[in-house]
């Protein structure tokens, strides 16, 4: 099985170029030109040089290969929506036409948590949960993500249709289509989140909201496991999860963990004055809508406490985080 990675140069797609290679695995990578690409070459996997927005590079890279792992995104770099548009929403149509046209078997996307909206108390998110309604309130890159997973799953609709009114036989024959849905991604090579809004000065992390919320992360060796499986299970069409090693993870147990493993401290406090700051730098001009972290939209999903719930792929796929917190943690502080 020959596999494309995009993004391989990224903190996600070269943990999956490596896991791959060290398994004996064909890669070929679609990277920029740099050192990182360089290194990939060197561990021996293909790499084309390029990015989304070139078609030749793309059409080169998912070339010969059955299974494509998307994982390119623009994600902190600086840009303005329209930059986050054509790298997430534009890259993501170009990646998926141009792997149907070569024939590729299974794309598998990564998309994100952040293209829900705000929720009821209470409620619980999963598959069936529809996009934030307000995206024109979220900033730029959870704009781009909306859109791109609604492309994805659009696309997948799209295929199955031809292939239906084509009367493919045997069935499978096409593209089939799986979306992950992580949550904050973490391990050896970054910095250990602390949060969804607060700040961290020296060894303390300074937390606004519930201590009881809940925080939705991803180790990246987990995360990279529920994408080989979901790679490699046999299904048609379009197959939707979302992704975290532990629903039930709140901020005070997680920064508990931290403390034993780190030695850190946590401060909590309440969110309602950030909120009102937020209100007020929108209201006087401050912040414009769709232009960054601090919307009140933005502030607001962060102070809920969100339910999001795996159990569709821990089901169907039988994924379950095989590294727990504190391994995942000391792994995370002993790489640097």
């Amino acid at each position: 099985m020959r596999v494309c990675v995009t993004g391989a140069t990224g903190f996600l797609g070269g943990a999956v170029v490596r896991r791959l290679l060290a398994e004996g695995t064909p890669v070929c990578a679609l990277a920029r030109p740099s050192a990182r690409a360089d290194e990939l070459a060197a561990a021996g996997a293909e790499v084309v040089r390029g990015d989304l927005g070139d078609a030749a590079a793309i059409a080169r890279a998912v070339d010969g290969a059955d299974v494509v792992y998307h994982v390119a995104a623009m994600v902190e770099a600086p840009g303005d929506l329209a930059d986050f548009l054509d790298a997430n929403r534009g890259g993501t149509e170009r990646v998926f036409h141009t792997a149907l046209q070569h024939d590729v078997r299974h794309i598998v996307y990564t998309s994100s948590i952040a293209v829900y909206g705000l929720v009821r108390d209470g409620e619980v998110i999963d598959e069936s949960t529809p996009y934030d309604d307000r995206p024109e309130l979220r900033d730029a890159y959870s704009q781009s993500k909306i859109q791109a997973d609604a492309f994805a799953v659009s696309f997948a609709h799209q295929v199955a249709e031809q292939s239906a009114h084509k009367g493919a036989e045997p069935p499978g024959n096409g593209c089939s289509i799986t979306i992950l849905r992580p949550g904050v991604i973490y391990g050896p090579g970054k910095r250990l989140p602390f949060g969804l809004l607060g700040f961290v000065a020296g060894n303390t992390s300074v937390i606004f909201g519930n201590r009881q919320n809940r925080i939705p992360l991803n180790y990246i060796e987990n995360l990279v496991d529920a994408m080989q499986v979901a790679a490699k299970a046999n299904h048609d069409g379009l197959r939707q999860y979302i992704v975290l090693d532990d629903d039930e993870l709140t901020l005070e147990q997680y920064h508990g963990a931290r403390k034993e493993v780190q030695g850190t401290r946590t401060l909590f406090f309440s969110g309602t004055p950030v909120l009102a700051a937020a209100r007020f730098a929108e209201a006087v001009g401050l912040v414009k809508l769709g232009a960054g972290d601090f919307s009140v939209r933005q502030v607001q999903r962060a102070l809920q406490n969100r339910y999001y719930s795996t159990q569709r792929i821990r089901q169907e796929l039988g994924w379950s985080p095989r590294v727990p917190l504190r391994e995942a943690l000391r792994a995370s502080l002993n790489s640097r």
